[in-house]
């Protein structure tokens, strides 16, 4: 279930800002990658998107500490 709040959070970031975010997330496959198909939560007050990589489907996830 998506955090609504946490996806206010995302939401209130600028674009580019969230498009740097998403274009920075590790693959153990791909390396660094763009995930895709995300979902916004948030754990401990950090922001975590959890989706799949853009090059190869694996799941990834990117922390966005606050």
């Amino acid at each position: 279930m998506r955090d609504e709040l946490a996806h206010k959070r995302w939401k209130s970031l600028p674009e580019h800002i969230r498009k740097k975010f998403e274009g920075n997330v590790f693959c153990r496959s791909c390396g660094v990658t763009t995930i895709v198909d995300y979902n916004v939560d948030s754990d401990n007050h950090n922001l975590v998107l959890e989706g799949t990589c853009k090059t190869c489907g694996r799941k990834v996830a990117r922390v966005i500490e606050s």
